[in-house]
């Protein structure tokens, strides 16, 4: 299964796309941190479903999948950042752990509450169940993601990097581009090639070369 999730941003640090000065990113996002990569690495946007493991890989790489005939390498980007991994269900979905329907459960209270005490029609029990059970719904809906996949080519091979969500294809000047901040976390440093700085949020380009080799393990992964 393939979901295609790119779309333009609009934003006062981009600008028309084509213009020399400019380069253009994949933005994603992992663990409430926009991340970026060279939209010319990338090969496709994906949901990956029925991730094959590998024996005694490393944690980093969660398995295989098919994607049209060519067998593609899933890099879990969480772990390899040194985050917690998740867990996912066979056709790319996780959980997330939130009190998200904990915290909606006083509300549901009042408006059983109100419902009872509104005896004077029926109608308006009626109303007060229909928003209760549709509220749980959303809570519900809300819970379950689906864990996106960026696809990208290095050394003629294909990987796909497991993340949390995919944003948008955004173009920014290279004027703006920075160093890594001495404040980033060091093992984010490791894959990092520098940032910037958006309107409302830092973005952070990952070096996909150096994300990719394992043979030179990050400092500090505690995964």
């Amino acid at each position: 299964m393939t979901s295609q999730a790119l779309v333009t941003a609009g934003s006062s640090d981009i600008d028309a796309v084509g213009s020399e000065n400019l380069e253009e990113f994949v933005t994603f996002n992992i663990a409430g941190q926009l991340f970026g990569i060279p939209v010319l690495i990338v090969q496709d946007i994906l949901v990956p479903e029925n991730i094959a493991s590998i024996p005694l890989a490393p944690p980093e790489v969660r398995g295989s999948i098919n994607l049209r005939g060519r067998i593609v390498t899933v890099i879990d980007v969480r772990v390899r950042l040194g985050l917690e991994r998740r867990e996912i269900t066979h056709d790319g979905e996780f959980e997330v752990e939130d009190d998200t329907l904990e915290d909606a459960a006083p509300e549901l209270e009042v408006i059983e509450g109100g419902a009872e005490e509104a005896e004077d029609t029926e109608a308006t029990e009626e109303d007060a169940a229909d928003t209760a059970h549709e509220a749980v719904e959303a809570v519900k809906r809300k819970k379950r993601q689906h864990m996106m996949g960026v696809t990208v080519e290095h050394q003629s091979e294909l990987y796909t990097l497991l993340v949390d969500s995919v944003g948008d294809v955004i173009s920014l000047s290279k004027d703006s581009y920075e160093g890594n901040p001495s404040t980033l976390d060091p093992v984010w440093r490791e894959f990092a090639s520098g940032v910037y700085r958006l309107d409302s949020q830092l973005m952070v380009v990952l070096d996909v070369e150096r994300l990719l080799d394992f043979k030179a393990p990050a400092t500090s992964m505690g995964v």
